[in-house]
């Protein structure tokens, strides 16, 4: 083992650099528990969720191919979206993110994980839920990047050979998605 098992550490100090919508950005500072002192910069996000929607036939599942700023790219995901509602729990959340990117509801929303994104920096979590029993509605898409979104329906099959060639590269698709294959084969 490398480093002493279980040191402590205590937040000294945090200072508010930027308030947004989806984060929020701190300039930390720590201390171990050999009164070292060290700074971080954190974002504290709000929490996420995404939901792979399953087709009837257990075969297909509906993905968004969305406008990515920060990537400056197209991407194809699982629709998904922030815990910018108050009050709303995360079923809600990823009911109305399903309702509104995709333009369906689900009869069953089920919890498959909770995932930390970037520990790194972020306190980002996401959890992904598995949608059934689709009923089509219509999309309510919020912003410029949902109204220019596309849905479209993508083979179970082929998700192992999209992720290997690079066309899906997002993280928590790339999770829902092997997580729901895995739970259709047992």
């Amino acid at each position: 083992m490398v480093g002493r098992s279980d040191p402590e550490f205590s937040l000294v100090n945090e200072r508010l650099l930027h308030a947004g919508y989806a984060f929020d950005l701190y300039a930390t500072t720590w201390v171990d528990s050999l009164g070292e002192t060290f700074q971080r910069d954190i974002v504290r996000h709000r929490g996420a969720v995404a939901v792979v929607p399953l087709t009837d036939d257990e075969e297909h599942v509906l993905l968004v191919r969305q406008f990515r700023t920060p990537l400056d790219d197209w991407l194809l995901e699982l629709p998904a979206g922030l815990r910018d509602v108050d009050g709303e729990t995360e079923i809600e959340t990823a009911r109305r993110e399903l309702e509104e990117e995709v333009g369906c509801v689900a009869e069953t929303v089920e919890h498959l994980v909770t995932l930390v994104t970037a520990v790194g920096f972020t306190d980002e979590a996401i959890s992904i839920f598995l949608a059934r029993d689709l009923t089509w509605t219509r999309r309510h898409a919020d912003g410029a990047e949902e109204k220019s979104m596309t849905v479209e329906t993508v083979p179970l099959a082929e998700v192992g050979p999209m992720i290997r060639n690079g066309e899906i590269t997002d993280a928590k698709t790339v999770a829902g998605l092997l997580l729901v294959q895995q739970k259709l084969i047992s």
